[in-house]
């Protein structure tokens, strides 16, 4: 499953998402910010959700978006295999400094973005 369209339920999760991505990188922890994408379909890489490319096309550009405002590197990553470069594991091991971002379901994203004891959740917003 995945967004199917960009709806209006589907832009304010993507919004929540790119707003605790900002907060995070707006706390100097973070020199670098990642993500899954496919270089062959030139798009937001993901083969657990089928999302609309719509939606897909909507991620990368408000990603691409905080990147820029914080003056943060970003990387667009292809998985190629477990222990190798593009393997969120091994990469997050030699890249302490870096923001990965990685598909979740929308359950378990507000979940903790409404947890209280999440600095950078929706009670961070003021």
């Amino acid at each position: 499953m995945g967004y199917s369209a960009l709806d209006e339920r589907v832009v304010k999760a993507v919004a929540d998402s790119i707003a605790q991505i900002d907060r995070l990188l707006a706390s100097g922890r973070f020199t670098s910010l990642v993500y899954s994408w496919d270089p062959v379909k030139k798009q937001l890489g993901g083969r657990i959700f089928n999302t609309a490319q719509e939606v897909r096309d909507r991620i990368v550009a408000e990603l691409d978006a905080v990147a820029q405002k914080h003056n943060i590197a970003r990387t667009r990553s292809k998985f190629a295999g477990s222990g190798r470069d593009g393997d969120f594991n091994l990469m997050i091991e030699q890249q302490q400094e870096t923001l990965f971002v990685f598909n979740d379901n929308e359950e378990e994203f507000y979940a903790h973005y409404n947890d209280g004891a999440n600095p950078f959740g929706s009670r961070g917003l003021s």
